[in-house]
């Protein structure tokens, strides 16, 4: 199961870092998006996580934070796909919204999963082990997004991602 969840933070934590650098550059570049709709993109993922972190939290720790994760991993896939597909400004907020729920999906409960595997007198030892894994899979995250926007498409930086987050449903 340790193995699973180290597996499952470190996927989710080479997808977040793929993207993040460039969600904003390609709102503004390949989507022609203007500095307000930028600032509405971001106000809206953060009022999600706000809004909604505590009672997904409360929901998790009820019926289950995997069922929880399954449920908010579509919203974090969907938030991808409507970037990259979005016709008009609206979309992109919308695409803003939904992306409120990655971080939920990876702060709340992936990080909450580690107390139903991790022994109380080990959880600081497992969190720096972990903590290695996140940050060896970080530092070429945002590399690899950008030598595929230079030498495919910046599509490809939302899509592999999107692949990615399907990949952890079955190792869930």
């Amino acid at each position: 199961a340790l193995k699973r969840y180290l597996l499952l933070y470190v996927l989710s934590r080479f997808a977040l870092m793929m993207t993040t650098p460039f969600r904003m550059a390609f709102a503004y570049e390949i989507k022609n998006a203007n500095q307000f709709l930028i600032g509405w993109m971001t106000t809206s993922t953060i009022l999600v996580y706000v809004l909604f972190a505590i009672p997904l939290g409360r929901l998790a720790d009820r019926i289950g934070r995997k069922k929880v994760f399954y449920a908010v991993t579509p919203l974090v896939a969907a938030s991808n796909l409507l970037l990259v597909s979005a016709p008009t400004p609206e979309i992109l907020i919308l695409s803003g919204i939904f992306l409120g729920f990655q971080d939920i999906a990876n702060f709340t409960l992936i990080s909450a999963m580690r107390a139903d595997l991790v022994p109380q007198d080990c959880i600081g030892r497992w969190d720096g082990i972990v903590g290695m894994f996140a940050g060896l899979v970080s530092i070429p995250a945002p590399i690899i997004g950008g030598i595929l926007w230079n030498t495919f498409s910046p599509d490809y930086i939302f899509l592999i991602p999107t692949l990615i987050l399907v990949i952890l449903i079955p190792i869930m």
